[in-house]
């Protein structure tokens, strides 16, 4: 009856390391000799571990010959791979090519289309299953693609970042330089990714109908000082009724408004209005530069707080919370939130 000899203590080591950390039949190999060192027979071990008495007697001689090496697979040579580093190349391009180009009526490709075009044009068979792992280990993957706004850039971008500047620096001492935006709040909850529980996903109910109210707030981004109106909507006579209640909030002094592209901002009633009341000077941001808008930081974090998976009874609730979140909003969080301190 042969037995596995007595490991020395390195092998001792090694192979139960083997059996914690190897891999499966590496790990089972290494056990197996360990308890035939013990004294475990061939037949019990081939009946333990499911295995022929001619395959636990290999594993042995090849532990009493090369030590705890000798457990390891020995490479085989296989077919030669397919998916060679030209292939791979190729698939690169053309994956990142219109399938119109190669002759297909589809604006997308999948793994059947990639098959046969790799079959016509680099004569090379790959199996979908194959073509998917090479897919995956040049590191594609399959999802659905997002929309996106076009690239669009304002060709007066820098003349009006210029003209914004040069008011700043040219405004009388006492001016106050304000930003300001509109957003607009609902019941209807805002959807956001939370945790659930595998098999239960939640459950956020609607209000059946849905109520709407416009935010208009303004941010003095010297002192941080936050200024909003709650309107019903957003219209040119709502921004008019913001920029009075703001004449109010600081008077007596200059003020210098900075504002999006917005059509209730450029109105010709909104123009008329800033004639009559020289002392509030409005300036626009150029356009498709809304992020440029440190408001919007505070905007984001509203609506994260207070309408992200959370249905109100009532607009009256709602508007409640949103005052509670303004009134513990200090100077130093608005203009954290708003980018403009640190």
């Amino acid at each position: 009856m042969i037995y596995a000899r007595q490991p020395t203590e390195e092998e001792d080591k090694e192979l139960k390391r083997m059996v914690r950390q190897a891999v499966g039949r590496i790990s089972q190999r290494a056990t197996l000799i360990l308890l035939s060192a013990r004294g475990k027979t061939v037949p019990e071990l081939a009946d333990l571990f499911e295995l022929s008495e001619v395959t636990v007697r290999l594993w042995i001689k090849r532990f009493n010959t090369h030590g705890p090496a000798g457990l390891y697979d020995q490479p085989r040579p296989g077919r030669p791979r397919k998916a060679t580093p030209a292939v791979q190349e190729a698939i690169v391009q053309m994956v990142q090519d219109d399938p119109q180009w190669e002759g297909y009526v589809a604006t997308s490709w999948t793994v059947a289309m990639l098959v046969l075009a790799i079959a016509h044009k680099l004569k090379v068979s790959l199996s979908p299953s194959t073509l998917r792992g090479v897919l995956h280990d040049l590191g594609l993957r399959w999802g659905r693609p997002r929309l996106a706004m076009p690239a669009k850039v304002d060709p007066d971008k820098a003349q009006k970042q210029w003209a914004l500047a040069k008011a700043a620096v040219e405004a009388p001492p006492a001016t106050v330089i304000l930003y300001a935006d509109e957003s607009r709040i609902q019941l209807m909850p805002l959807i956001r990714a939370m945790w659930h529980w595998v098999g239960q996903q939640i459950r956020v109910p609607t209000p059946g109908s849905n109520v709407t109210r416009a935010l208009f707030g303004a941010l003095n981004i010297d002192t941080g000082q936050w200024t909003y109106l709650v309107r019903e909507r957003m219209r040119k006579e709502d921004f008019i009724a913001f920029l009075e209640h703001l004449l109010e909030v600081y008077p007596a002094v200059p003020i210098l408004l900075i504002v999006d592209n917005f059509s209730s901002h450029t109105a010709h009633l909104v123009q008329e209005w800033l004639a009559q009341h020289p002392r509030l000077q409005l300036h626009y941001l150029p356009k498709y530069c809304s992020h440029l808008n440190p408001v919007e930081g505070i905007w984001l974090r509203l609506k994260g707080k207070l309408a992200a998976n959370r249905l109100y009874g009532s607009m009256v609730l709602l508007l409640q919370s949103v005052e509670e979140f303004f009134d513990q909003m200090t100077p130093e969080q608005a203009l954290v939130w708003a980018g403009v301190a640190t």
